[in-house]
């Protein structure tokens, strides 16, 4: 056998071989070894967690959150969909089966969101989940809501509330951007008088079921809007906290960024509301954050140039200096950042880092996108290896196009949805402990 001209032994290349394995296995073994420390670690501060506290309404006072006894508070977590995590085509599919989709949810729940997720995000230093709902999933046809679906999020806030986590209720797809989480609808809301309606009567009954609960820190009124002017989305904010404001006074409310031409609508301009506070996703360079997702390319590195910016952590900096400066003195909280972890490796941990250590240095609140998901290799904090994901695609191929209803599962495939059998990219865990735990500036 000859290699670039040289021949090359039997003997030769076996040691070749011996070598190469050799310094594949110090590699795995250097993996396990820094995910087996990290689970110590872990395991340590675990223990070490107080009691939780009890819960007061939160408010705003200038740029600040404060609780009812006057302290401050900063709002730092995860977002988390554990109310409901079957998809609206799965949903029909399963109802087209004569089955019934809302058990089949909550079924599938108590394997997906356990005791065990609650005590690890507490364990983080987190203080709140950012929690996702969809029109669809309450509202089954126009003005008529589901009973279980509202008892079944009741049940969800109580278990993160009695844990001393709050909750901020996130309406993630109800018409108002073209991107995938909200196809079931499309980009509607702002010219469909109708529809927009019965959103804004879905606020007015969430406003008035949970009035009085002191766990839900606030309500983000709507996910990543793409108004198509400042008008449409500033008369869309006010009709919406004037359906809230008539039941629900105290909570606060979340007033996001608007996607499309976002230099110039910002959040749709003033609100007479003083307990609203200012909210954005940050997924800046996306060539970076979003590199081998969703069929893009790999090997963006960071700090680097995107668009004739070098971004880096001066740059995101600035960034947040600019926006902070067009909040008028409210608080500022980010629902959603993330970096590609599985590719890109150091320097997404590094954009993460850098990210947090913004956040923190300006007193902005923030929830990391997000802890769990069923997609591998994407923004979860956990999600399921490639083997798994497999697993899991014919569990759900079986249960929409075969009918088979979650009691039939074995105890193998309901443990598949079990956060402990899946992945978690070693060094995210501490990276985001320090950052939760940092003293609030």
């Amino acid at each position: 056998m000859t290699l670039s001209g040289k021949k090359v032994t039997k003997k030769t290349l076996l040691f070749a071989i011996f070598v190469l394995a050799a310094a594949v296995s110090s590699i795995v073994f250097i993996s396990r070894e820094l995910q087996d420390r990290e689970n110590q670690q872990f395991s340590v501060i675990s223990q070490a967690l107080a009691e939780p506290q009890s819960l007061t309404f939160l408010s705003i006072n200038g740029n600040q959150i404060i609780n009812e006894k006057g302290d401050t508070i900063k709002l730092r977590g995860f977002h988390y969909d554990c109310f409901y995590v079957i998809r609206k085509d799965l949903y029909d599919s399963i109802k087209l089966n004569n089955k019934d989709p809302e058990q089949f949810n909550i079924e599938l729940m108590e394997y997906y969101f356990t005791e065990k997720d609650i005590n690890e995000i507490k364990a983080t230093g987190a203080n709140v989940v950012r929690i996702a709902f969809r029109l669809w999933e309450i509202e089954k046809t126009p003005y008529s809501y589901s009973k279980r679906a509202l008892e079944h999020l009741d049940k969800t806030i109580a278990r993160w509330g009695e844990n001393g986590i709050y909750v901020i209720l996130d309406l993630h797809a109800a018409g108002q951007n073209s991107i995938d989480h909200n196809k079931e609808y499309g980009n509607i809301i702002w010219d469909d008088k109708d529809f927009q309606d019965r959103v804004i009567a879905l606020w007015g009954l969430i406003a008035s079921r949970y009035k009085n609960n002191k766990y839900v820190a606030g309500y983000d009124i709507i996910n990543e809007p793409q108004a198509p002017n400042i008008n449409a989305l500033n008369s869309f904010y006010k009709k919406t906290i004037e359906k809230i404001r008539g039941t629900d006074k105290k909570h606060i409310l979340f007033i996001e960024l608007n996607l499309y031409n976002a230099g110039e609508i910002l959040f749709g301009g003033e609100y007479n509301d003083d307990n609203t506070a200012f909210s954005l996703h940050f997924y800046i360079p996306i060539e970076f954050t979003y590199q081998g997702m969703e069929s893009r390319q790999i090997g963006y590195q960071y700090p680097g140039e995107y668009g004739d910016v070098y971004w880096d952590k001066n740059q995101i900096n600035g960034y947040f200096e600019k926006i902070i400066k067009k909040t008028k003195n409210r608080p500022l909280f980010v629902g959603e950042f993330n970096a590609s972890v599985w590719n890109g490796g150091e320097y997404a941990f590094q954009w993460i880092r850098d990210v947090i250590d913004v956040f923190n240095s300006k007193g902005i609140h923030y929830t990391f996108f997000q802890y769990k998901t069923f997609m591998p290799k994407t923004f979860g904090y956990y999600s399921p290896s490639e083997e798994a994901f497999e697993k899991i695609k014919i569990l759900q191929h079986a249960v929409g196009y075969k009918g088979k209803v979650f009691n039939e599962f074995t105890e193998e495939e309901k443990n598949l949805l079990l956060t402990g059998n899946f992945e978690s990219p070693p060094g995210l865990r501490n990276i985001l402990i320090q950052g939760l735990r940092t003293t609030p500036q």
